[in-house]
């Protein structure tokens, strides 16, 4: 009997504390804002770009052999870093047109990516398990500058959890003309594909460059339809 009595005293006391304590919610509220200032909220603009990364992870039967993600500096891409650049730093808006037009610019003469890619699958060394080419409408592309960067944060933003202290960074870049002059991006383009190609094992991360981007698209190919005339693949290299 002792115990049961004391039972329902301790449910009544316990009851009673969670009352006292929501009828005065809202003053404890208030003391934590005050105490713990919390600034102001504004608009993450780098997690605008979240949406144009795009990752895949390849795998011999059960074990890992390849993981990838890597994010296209599209226009669209370089005006949403420009943004958030600008406005980390409360520069002005002249400041942040001079800087989306040297981005913009940049795009007429690269085609750019970022790569992250954990330690254990180096990329960029001609030893390397793993080559790395573009392929945008069947037709192969090879990079002219390959090496290891260090992410500025607004790009790190982008990649959002995917980016982690256990992978390498890499910038991956191609020419923005093929050997005709030509861009090899334009407005009929239909897809862009970031292959990776061991000597067993291909996959690719793709975009289609004049669709809704909000919509993450990701593609595993066994098949990368990279093999175009050798005398193009060659004036490329």
């Amino acid at each position: 009997m002792k115990q049961q009595s004391f039972g329902t005293v301790s449910y009544g006391a316990i009851c009673a504390v969670i009352l006292i304590g929501l009828s005065g919610c809202g003053r404890v509220v208030e003391w934590g804002k005050e105490t713990f200032n919390q600034g102001k909220n504004l608009e993450n603009m780098s997690e605008l770009g979240q949406s144009h990364v795009r990752s895949i992870i390849v795998y011999d039967q059960f074990d890992t052999v390849g993981m990838f993600d890597a994010l296209w500096l599209s226009d669209e891409v370089r005006t949403i870093y420009s943004n958030a650049y600008a406005s980390r730093r409360g520069k002005n808006e002249e400041f942040k047109k001079t800087l989306l037009r040297r981005q913009l610019e940049e795009n007429k003469h690269f085609i750019t990516f970022y790569v992250l890619s954990p330690f254990e699958y180096p990329l960029g060394e001609s030893q390397a398990m793993w080559q790395v080419f573009l392929s945008v409408d069947n037709n192969t592309y090879f990079p002219i500058e390959f090496k290891m960067v260090e992410l500025e944060l607004e790009y790190r933003v982008m990649f959002g959890k995917k980016y982690s202290r256990f992978k390498e960074s890499y910038c991956i870049k191609f020419d923005a003309k093929n050997i005709e002059d030509h861009f090899i991006i334009t407005a009929n383009t239909k897809k862009i594909e970031l292959c990776f190609r061991s000597t067993n094992k291909e996959a690719a991360l793709v975009w289609y460059p004049y669709e809704n981007f909000n919509e993450v698209v990701q593609e595993q190919k066994s098949d990368c339809s990279v093999m175009a005339d050798m005398q193009t693949l060659q004036g490329n290299a």
